[in-house]
């Protein structure tokens, strides 16, 4: 078999540290029946997949990643200031650098496909997306890491129309991603369930008779044909799915594969979670998930996401190795206790002046603008934040409900932990203590 060399590659994966604790920050939705809690981890991907190796090793039914394309740019993401005026500036977050180099790059994919294999399932199935940029490099790096039996599929995937900026280079225009589809087993394990397109209103075969199968089977080009419509979400001016992330991509783009590749039940990892489709597309269609990014930017776009749902099974959001730090927030908040409810509510938040431009600023109007959510545990006991309350800004929503209220069941002192999420990414955290005493005579 063919060997792709690159400077580096004969060093790297010589030395592994030693897998780092994985730490549990919050938890939503109450206890799992099942013991089994949906995860998103904040953390270098390596860092992740190495502590997640204990628990996963062998039990991922599907990977999709989408990760940087080695493009030599920097992606950002573009916050909103909820209940600004039309035209107010947003804010540029950064969420991830794509300026390796080559050889970098290289050294780094391989290890990611290592880590990945590990986590697979025998009979697991793994999709990469990439572009022109290093999927040719990509394939010859994961013919090396899973052989070149476990290869299936090179589907191509049509972004959509073409306009604007880019078609004005002077060359081919580019208007399609590429998705390498690998089987850890070989064809032989290939676990997978076969899609079809609907025929058309009114199809009928060539001998005029109506036709009697499921529609089109799906081929390995997706969106080349008015019957499979699978446009970029990022090319739609009024797509309600986009939440500022940059190369988010669709849920029924990650959905077809989703489908394909796993069933109900089944493990589903993203170690590049970003704007975290496939945690929302595999929370949607049954599947227990595991989404992870480095990025804190990424983890509250995805947060936002999985709770703005209406039902949501319970997750966790845990964090793995030395987190970045952001600027300190201000949080005051007040507790009034009657009759054994407590009723707590936020009094000021402020975002210092080096997190948001001055343009930005100005469109703010009332402190509670800069808060996306916030949530409640009610007798937090110094371990994670077990979110008794929460309160989710909908879209479109401009007032943020201020205060929540909680029933005790018994009286005593308890400590409500208080953490706010703001429209940066950032959380903040506050206690207070709350006397509950025994019910009146």
């Amino acid at each position: 078999m063919a060997e792709l060399v690159w400077k580096g590659k004969r060093r790297s994966g010589l030395r592994r540290a030693p897998p780092s604790p994985v730490q549990t920050d919050e938890r939503y939705g109450g206890d799992a029946a099942d013991g089994w809690y949906n995860r998103l981890v904040l953390g270098d991907r390596g860092l992740t997949l190495s502590a997640l190796s204990p628990s996963l090793a062998g039990k991922v039914s599907l990977v999709y990643v989408d990760p940087p394309f080695d493009t030599g740019g920097e992606f950002r993401y573009q916050a909103t200031i909820p209940g600004a005026p039309d035209g107010a500036p947003r804010i540029s977050v950064p969420a991830y650098q794509d300026a390796r180099g080559l050889d970098a790059w290289l050294t780094w994919f391989r290890e990611t496909a290592v880590l990945l294999r590990g986590l697979l399932a025998d009979d697991g199935n793994l999709y990469v997306h990439l572009d022109s940029h290093v999927s040719h490099y990509a394939k010859v790096v994961l013919d090396e890491v899973f052989g070149q039996s476990a290869f299936q599929r090179e589907i191509i995937w049509r972004i959509g129309w073409v306009s604007g900026f880019k078609s004005r280079a002077r060359n081919w225009i580019r208007n399609h991603d590429v998705i390498l589809f690998y089987a850890k087993g070989g064809a032989r394990s290939v676990n997978f369930n076969k899609e079809y397109v609907p025929y058309p209103k009114g199809y009928l075969r060539r001998d005029g008779a109506a036709p009697k199968g499921r529609g089109y089977p799906l081929d390995d080009v997706w969106n080349g044909s008015d019957v499979d419509r699978l446009d970029s979400i990022q090319i739609m001016s009024f797509s309600g799915e986009k939440v500022g992330f940059p190369t988010q991509k669709n849920e029924n783009l990650i959905a077809r594969i989703v489908r394909a590749s796993s069933s109900p039940g089944d493990v589903v990892l993203d170690c590049f979670a970003g704007s975290g489709t496939t945690a929302v597309v595999a929370e949607k269609l049954g599947r227990r998930w595991v989404a992870c990014d480095l990025a804190p930017i990424a983890v509250h776009a995805t947060r936002k996401r999985l709770l703005a749902m209406p039902e949501v099974r319970p997750f966790v959001v845990q964090s793995v190795g030395s987190l970045e730090t952001v600027p300190r927030r201000k949080l005051s908040a007040k507790v009034d206790v009657e009759a054994g409810t407590a009723t707590i509510a936020l009094r000021s938040f402020a975002m210092p002046a080096r997190a948001a431009p001055d343009p930005a600023r100005a469109s703010v109007a009332h402190w509670s603008q800069w808060i996306e959510g916030w949530c409640v545990d009610w007798d937090h006991r110094g371990a994670e934040l077990r979110a008794g309350s929460r309160v989710w800004r909908t879209r479109g929503q401009a007032r943020l409900p201020l205060a929540v209220s909680h029933a005790y069941e018994a009286p005593g002192r308890y400590v409500a932990l208080i953490k706010v999420f703001d429209v940066l990414g950032g959380a903040t955290t506050a206690e207070l203590v709350v006397e509950v005493g025994p019910p009146a005579a």
